[in-house]
C-alpha cells in the first residue's frame, strides 16, 4: 500500500477507457486526472507534475509518443509512463521506448493484467519518488550545510594535497586576504614558519587515525605580514569527491587578552597577600640608612679626628649596604610585576627562584624552615617574569600548607638542578596537610580551591601549569595526605644562544679625558646626582623633556658624547624626546643611554623590547655609569 497518494495522469480520448482507466488508477489509491489530447496532458504536467501517466499512442493532435518525448525533454524523467496502443509489432515496442516510455500495454486490454502494470508502475513510481526526495534532502542539506559554513563564527579552510581548495568569509576576514588570493595558495604559506612543525606532527595525528587530531595553537599569517593566534583542528574528509582536510581556526586573540589579566591579577594577588611583608623587609634596611645617614651628618658638624673619620666611613658602607638590600627587594618587585608582555629570553632559572624567595621571605620565615639545594641548572626560554609568577605561587601554597603552630617542624625543601634529560627540573616540597585523594584530579582546574573566598580565587595553580605548558614543559605533582605535598616542574634547555656580555675594550674602564654629558630627568635631584657622580665631566642637567628638546637642537648638540635620558617623565616623555630626536637629529639619538625606575605602561615595555640602546636602572651603579661614559668618550674620540 502506498504510503502517501500518488498522482496519476489518464490520456484517452475514448471516454469509456478514461472511466476505465480512471477506476483502476482509483482502486490503487491514485490521486487520478484525466485529459482527453495530448495538448491537455502537457498542459496538465508543466501546472503540476504527476508520478504516473496512462498514455494512448493514438490521440488526436499530438500523440502519445509525441507526449512522452515531451514530458522527457522538459525534465520529467522520473514520471513513470505506460503507453496503450492496439499496435503490437516488435518495431511499435522499440519505437515505444525509444520514444522514453517506461512500458507498454497492447489493445484490447486484459484488466487482471493492466492492474499488474499498474502495480508495477506505483513500485516504480514510489521508487522514483523515493529517489527525486532523496536528491532533494540532500540538496538542501548541502545548501544549509553551505550557509552553515559560509556563516559560521569559526574560520574553515579545506585543502587538499596541502594545497587550500576553499576557505570560509571568516577565514577571509581573519587573514584579511581576498579569498581569490588564498585558493591555490599552499597551506604552508599561510602559517608562521615556526609553527609548521607542529602542523607535520598533528598531519601524522589525523592521518594514522583518520580522525579529528587534538587541537593545536599557532599562528597565521595576515596579508599585512602580521600574524594572529589561533587554535586549529585538522579534520579528515572528503570534499567534492577528494581526500581533503578541513581546519576549523578560532581566533585566541580575545582569550589571549582575557589570560593575561587574569595572570597580572593572580600575580598582583600574590604581590599584595605579600605586602605586609615586604614592607616589612623594607623597613628594617630603611630604619638603619636612615640612622646612619642623620648621625654622619651630625658628625660633620663636629671637629674631625681620625676615629670620626673612621665612624663616619663605617656609617656610610652600613648605609650604603641597606640602600642596595632596598635597591634589590624594589628589583625582585619589578621582575613580577610585569604585565602583558609575552615576550620570551634565556633566563637563569636559579636567579628567579631566588628572587622569589627573597620577596615572599617574610611570609616563610615565620612558618617554615627553608632548605635549599641548588646545583648547576640550565638556561630556559620563557617569560621571565611569569616564571617567577610559577614560583612565588608554589611557595605560598607551600607555606600556607603548614600550620604555624608547627613552625619548628615545618621544612619547605626547594631543589634546582639539571635533570638526565638535560631539562631544567624544579621541585618544591613541604611538610604540610597534603592534597586530598578525591582533590588530586581538579588542582590544575581553574577556580578549584579549598581555600576561602578571601584567601584565593583558585586559579594559581591552573595559571602555573599553563606557563610552564606553554614554554614546552610539564608540572607534575606528588601528594600524602597529612604529610606533604612535593611539585615538580621540568622546563626544556633554551634554544635561543645566551646573551654574550661584551667589556669594554682594555684601557678605557680608567679613562678621565672629559666628556660632554646632557642629563634629561624630571627628578632635581637625579639630575644632581649625576652631577656629582660624573663630577670630572662636564654635565648639563634639563629636568622636562621640552627642555631636553629645545637643548637638543641646538647647533652645539652634536659636541655632547652623552645623552641619559629618563624613560618615564610627566608631559614629554623620554620616549618622545627620542623620537623627536631620531626623526630631526638621528646622528645625536645615537648617543642616548636610558634610564628607568620601571617601565610600568604597556607602550614603555615595547619601546625598551625594540631599543637596541643602553640602558641603566635606578638606582644606579655608579661604577657602571663611569665606565659607560668612558666607553662613549673613546669610541667618539676613534670617529
Amino acid at each position: 500500500m502506498l504510503t502517501r497518494s500518488m498522482r496519476a495522469l489518464v490520456v484517452e480520448d475514448s471516454a469509456s477507457m478514461r472511466r476505465l482507466l480512471s477506476d483502476l488508477l482509483t482502486e490503487r489509491a491514485y490521486e487520478v486526472h484525466a485529459v482527453a489530447t495530448g495538448e491537455e496532458a502537457l498542459e496538465a504536467q508543466r501546472v503540476r507534475p504527476f508520478d504516473v501517466m496512462v498514455v494512448d499512442w493514438t490521440l488526436p493532435g499530438l500523440s502519445g509518443l509525441d507526449v512522452t518525448r515531451a514530458v522527457r525533454e522538459e525534465g520529467g524523467d522520473d514520471v513513470v509512463i505506460l503507453v496503450i496502443t492496439g499496435r503490437n509489432r516488435p518495431e511499435d515496442l522499440a519505437e515505444v521506448l525509444e520514444a522514453g516510455a517506461s512500458d507498454y500495454l497492447a489493445k484490447p486490454i486484459d484488466p487482471d493484467i493492466l492492474r499488474t502494470r499498474l502495480m508495477v508502475a506505483g513500485k516504480q513510481a514510489t521508487a522514483a519518488r523515493a529517489r527525486r526526495d532523496g536528491v532533494k534532502a540532500l540538496l538542501a542539506a548541502e545548501e544549509a550545510f553551505a550557509r552553515l559554513v559560509e556563516s559560521a563564527p569559526d574560520a574553515i579552510v579545506v585543502t587538499r594535497e596541502r594545497q587550500i581548495v576553499y576557505v570560509n568569509p571568516r577565514m577571509e576576514h581573519y587573514l584579511r586576504t581576498a579569498v581569490e588570493r588564498l585558493v591555490g595558495q599552499s597551506e604552508e604559506s599561510i602559517f608562521h614558519p615556526d609553527d609548521l612543525p607542529v602542523l607535520e606532527r598533528e598531519r601524522e595525528v589525523y592521518l594514522s587515525k583518520m580522525e579529528p587530531a587534538p587541537p593545536v595553537e599557532v599562528r597565521m599569517r595576515r596579508r599585512t605580514a602580521t600574524f594572529i593566534s589561533v587554535e586549529s583542528v585538522a579534520i579528515p574528509l572528503e570534499f567534492d569527491g577528494h581526500s581533503s582536510v578541513l581546519r576549523m581556526v578560532r581566533d585566541l586573540s580575545d582569550r589571549k587578552a582575557l589570560q593575561a589579566q587574569l595572570l597580572l591579577a593572580d600575580r598582583m594577588a600574590s604581590v599584595g597577600t605579600l605586602a605586609a611583608g615586604v614592607a616589612h623587609e623594607l623597613n628594617n634596611p630603611l630604619a638603619y640608612v636612615l640612622t646612619n645617614v642623620r648621625l654622619s651628618r651630625e658628625e660633620l658638624d663636629r671637629p674631625l679626628d681620625d676615629e670620626r673619620v673612621a665612624l663616619l666611613r663605617t656609617q656610610l658602607d652600613e648605609a650604603t649596604q641597606g640602600a642596595r638590600r632596598m635597591r634589590d627587594i624594589v628589583r625582585d618587585l619589578k621582575t613580577f610585576s610585569r604585565g602583558e608582555s609575552d615576550a620570551t629570553d634565556v633566563v637563569d632559572v636559579v636567579a628567579v627562584l631566588s628572587a622569589a624567595i627573597h620577596l615572599c621571605w617574610n611570609e616563610l620565615r615565620h612558618r617554615t624552615r627553608l632548605e635549599r639545594d641548588f646545583h648547576p641548572t640550565v638556561k630556559v626560554e620563557i617569560n621571565e617574569s611569569r616564571l617567577g609568577q610559577v614560583f612565588l605561587n608554589l611557595l605560598i601554597n607551600a607555606a600556607h600548607a603548614m600550620e604555624e603552630s608547627t613552625s619548628a617542624t615545618n621544612c619547605i625543601d626547594i631543589v634546582c638542578r639539571t635533570n638526565d634529560e638535560g631539562w631544567a627540573e624544579v621541585s618544591v616540597s613541604d611538610t604540610g596537610s597534603g592534597i586530598a585523594p578525591e582533590h588530586m584530579g581538579r588542582i590544575f582546574d581553574p577556580f578549584f580551591t579549598t581555600k576561602s573566598i578571601s584567601e584565593g580565587a583558585g586559579l594559581g595553580l591552573a595559571i602555573c601549569r599553563n606557563i610552564i605548558t606553554q614554554a614546552g614543559g610539564m608540572v607534575g605533582v606528588e601528594s600524602t595526605p597529612g604529610q606533604g605535598s612535593k611539585f615538580t616542574l621540568r622546563l626544556p634547555p633554551a634554544r635561543k644562544p645566551t646573551p654574550a656580555l661584551t667589556p669594554p675594550p682594555p684601557g678605557q674602564r680608567g679613562a678621565q679625558e672629559r666628556a660632554r654629558v646632557l642629563a634629561i630627568d624630571d627628578e632635581p635631584l637625579v639630575g644632581r646626582s649625576i652631577q656629582r657622580a660624573l663630577r670630572d665631566h662636564d654635565v648639563e642637567v634639563v629636568s622636562s623633556g621640552a627642555d631636553a628638546i629645545a637643548r637638543l637642537r641646538r647647533a652645539d648638540a652634536h659636541e655632547l658624547d652623552v645623552v641619559f635620558c629618563d624613560l618615564m617623565m610627566p608631559g614629554v616623555s623620554g620616549m618622545e624626546v627620542y623620537e623627536t630626536v631620531q626623526r630631526e637629529r638621528p646622528d645625536i639619538a645615537e648617543l642616548f643611554v636610558f634610564m628607568t625606575g620601571g617601565a610600568f605602561t604597556l607602550r614603555a615595555r615595547r619601546f625598551l623590547d625594540a631599543m637596541s640602546q643602553e640602558l641603566l636602572e635606578k638606582p644606579f651603579d655608579l661604577t657602571r655609569m663611569r665606565a659607560l661614559v668612558a666607553e662613549r668618550v673613546a669610541e667618539r674620540r676613534r670617529l
